[in-house]
């Protein structure tokens, strides 16, 4: 089939076209043949330079043994991940709102509406859209056919399990909580606005963010750790600054400035960071070398046999492994602490958030010549700014979004069994007693299996088979209704017995001639469409 040329390319041929009508009126070549870019140019409607770059492509191309791509095909999409973190909380809160205050369901439009009021929501609804599922939110149909926004329940499990463990120490044990995390700031951090005027210009703008520094450190009720700040400048180009702290350096950081300084019997706070959940002894996967897996079965103490194959020496890793062991987490227990990991797009649950953007204010206050050299001991004095109540506030902020996540998921399990999703399978049939299976065992095996279509006796048998039963439940109705009868009626029983049987052996008879006179009727088509041939 040949291939179908789009509109720009029947222009072109429109345009050679014409140009050669043009060369017949003229009786010869308007541009002559030696001038082969110009000619071209001239025949396709374009410009030279374009011809150029064609053909530097195609020669491109050639060398590659690839083919010409359109121009801009292998743009960078831009992200949409530029919301903030806080933005995230507000999106989770104001879908709590919707199903617990509200009593509505909150779809996108709706969503958007009401983010676009609240938090000045500046992006579209597909880029809500994407967000919403960025955050482990997705749709499920309910069976009254409407769409629920639901949260995944591995979010919403990890985020009950941090509640109900802070609540319990909160309550109960009354051990100290030390939150800690990371973050990073530009040489260029200023505010956003300032008092000028034409003599006095003010705070004047980069128009480059420059160096980029890494800020760590950890606190609680009892302010700061004492000696626990991490500051350090950027060596990645990534724009991700977690690139920067990896495992090596976290826990060296753990080591010698946090654990000294904490308080005894302390619960340790942290995020999910892949530096974070380094694994000790980790064990090996189907993609590790044959020879890996049978090694750390022998440091493990775990018998096993030399003949078996990587997906039988994989099962048995994935049955003795158990749980995964992280490598802060067994150097925070050595010291007598204990490490909670805070759930998933949930830094509303952790105080230090609301401390970084209080220290970054102070730093953007005092920025004025936004140099890098003057970074570093700014960002030292805006931390030695932060008072205790400070810390006390933004702590007791935290606690009362605890307690509304824990009232506000238990009135959310009470909406949700409003719409009980679609199950994947019907389960009803297990609940039936023996008798109704054995009653039409047969019409059961072939339910919801529709008879092949090829041929018209397919369907014949399907249809003699169905009235069969039904011929053997017309037989059981009446033996059965013949004991509970007088003898007054018994013969009028055996009257329709008899007519039913006759109705029967006439439709047989009828529904077999046809049945054997499609058969003979198709091998007789069968017979000369073969002796034809």
């Amino acid at each position: 089939m040949p291939k179908v040329i789009k509109s720009a390319g029947r222009e072109i041929v429109l345009k050679v076209k014409r140009s050669c009508e043009a060369e017949r009126d003229n009786k010869g070549p308007i541009i002559p043949f030696c001038k082969v870019r110009a000619r071209t140019a001239f025949l396709t409607g374009i410009s030279e330079r374009t011809v150029t770059q064609i053909t530097r492509e195609s020669n491109l191309a050639e060398a590659s043994n690839s083919k010409i791509v359109t121009p801009g095909k292998n743009r960078d999409r831009k992200s949409f991940l530029e919301i903030d973190d806080f933005d995230k909380c507000a999106i989770r809160h104001m879908i709590h709102t919707f199903y617990v205050v509200k009593k509505e369901i909150p779809t996108i439009h709706k969503l958007w509406l009401a983010l676009k009021s609240d938090i000045d929501f500046k992006y579209s609804k597909t880029t809500l859209r994407r967000v919403l599922r960025s955050m482990g939110y997705k749709y499920k149909k309910c069976q009254s056919k409407r769409k629920l926004l639901m949260e995944r329940y591995d979010i919403a499990a990890w985020r009950a399990k941090f509640i109900l463990r802070m609540r319990k120490n909160r309550l109960e044990e009354k051990r100290p909580v030390i939150y800690l995390d990371e973050t990073y700031i530009h040489a260029s951090y200023h505010l956003q606005k300032c008092w000028q005027s034409n003599e006095e210009p003010g705070v004047l703008t980069s128009d480059s963010a420059g160096t980029r520094w890494i800020i760590a450190h950890a606190g609680g009720k009892t302010g700061f750790v004492e000696n626990g700040l991490l500051l350090f400048k950027s060596q990645s180009k990534s724009s991700d600054y977690h690139d920067d702290m990896n495992a090596k350096n976290f826990i060296k950081w753990m080591t010698e400035k946090i654990i000294p300084n904490l308080p005894l019997n302390c619960i340790v706070v942290m995020d999910n960071a892949s530096y974070h959940c380094t694994q000790l002894n980790k064990a090996p996967t189907m993609s590790n070398l044959k020879a890996e897996m049978q090694e750390w079965l022998l440091n493990n103490s775990i018998p096993f046999e030399d003949y078996w194959t990587k997906p039988q020496l994989y099962l048995l890793i994935k049955k003795t492994k158990g749980d995964p062991v992280y490598e802060v987490e067994h150097l925070l227990n050595q010291h007598g602490h204990e490490v909670v990991q805070l759930p998933p797009y949930h830094c509303d649950l952790n105080p230090i958030e609301k401390i970084w953007a209080l220290v970054k204010r102070r730093i953007a206050e005092k920025n004025v010549s936004q140099t890098t050299s003057e970074i570093s001991s700014i960002t030292e004095a805006a931390f030695n700014t932060v008072t205790t109540m400070e810390w006390i506030n933004v702590c007791q902020h935290v606690e009362k979004i605890e307690d509304k996540y824990f009232e506000s998921d238990r009135l959310m399990d009470i909406e949700l069994d409003k719409f009980i999703i679609d199950p994947t399978s019907d389960d009803e049939s297990l609940d039936s007693s023996d008798d109704e299976m054995s009653e039409d065992s047969e019409s059961n095996i072939m339910e919801g299996i529709n008879p092949l279509e090829d041929h018209n006796y397919t369907k014949f048998i399907s249809t003699a088979r169905y009235s069969i039963n039904d011929f053997e439940k017309y037989l059981m109705l009446f033996f059965f209704s013949i004991k509970t009868l007088d003898e007054k009626h018994i013969i009028l029983q055996y009257l329709y017995l008899y007519v039913l049987v006759g109705y029967f052996s006439i439709f047989y008879l009828i529904l077999y001639y046809v049945y054997f006179r499609t058969i003979l009727d198709y091998n007789l088509y069968k017979f000369f469409i073969c002796s034809s041939f």
